[in-house]
């Protein structure tokens, strides 16, 4: 019984990040369950068992890719002594100039979501958790004297626009722009929200 409860979680998380997959490649409008059945040689009918139909599938990728980004930034914070320290990092994982890989991603969730109400509902409860992290970090530095953020709040939300409209332009509007000189914007931009010395 458990064995086979195992299994289940397997080949959803299987489905998913094939999901994810074709979403960062070819774009929501793109994707078919009948692909992504292929990609992992199984029926369409399985992914069909999983998930209802073609909205449940993306909204529940969506979930899942994001569910695995909060996790990586709680990895790379985790045992961090400063609060400047785990911002620091978790901004150069985030922003569109570092590491984070899923920006195509959320891109193509915020465009999809002006016509999926689903998808709508669930990118506001996933963009509140991913803000909500920062705002924990800025307002535990402002209890620690590292910053200087009357609205730790407002600060973070401001940031992540700030960044979000960034990435836009990296990857919409890319070469436009270089990346030396869009991060030298993000890092001004978090400095005047913060009150840090450059």
């Amino acid at each position: 019984m458990s064995r086979s409860r195992k299994d289940t979680t397997v080949r959803r998380d299987e489905i998913l990040r094939a999901t994810v997959r074709h979403i960062e490649q070819a774009g929501i409008h793109a994707v078919r369950m009948a692909d992504v059945a292929a990609d992992l040689s199984v029926s369409t009918s399985l992914v069909l068992y999983h998930f209802k139909n073609k909205e449940a599938l993306i909204a529940e990728a969506f979930t899942w890719a994001a569910q695995r980004d909060l996790e990586k930034l709680e990895q790379l914070t985790a045992g961090l002594a400063t609060a400047s320290e785990r911002l620091s990092t978790a901004l150069d994982w985030y922003a569109p100039t570092g590491q984070a890989k899923r920006w195509r991603l959320w891109i193509e969730g915020w465009s999809a979501a002006l016509r999926e109400p689903e998808l709508r509902q669930v990118g506001r409860e996933l963009d509140l958790r991913w803000k909500e992290a920062l705002v924990t970090i800025i307002q535990d530095g402002v209890h620690a004297g590292e910053f200087t953020a009357p609205d730790p709040r407002g600060a973070a939300w401001r940031i992540t626009a700030f960044l979000d409209g960034l990435a836009v332009q990296a990857l919409v509007h890319g070469g436009v722009q270089n990346r030396e000189r869009m991060q030298e914007w993000a890092r001004r931009h978090v400095v005047r929200e913060l009150g840090l010395a450059r």
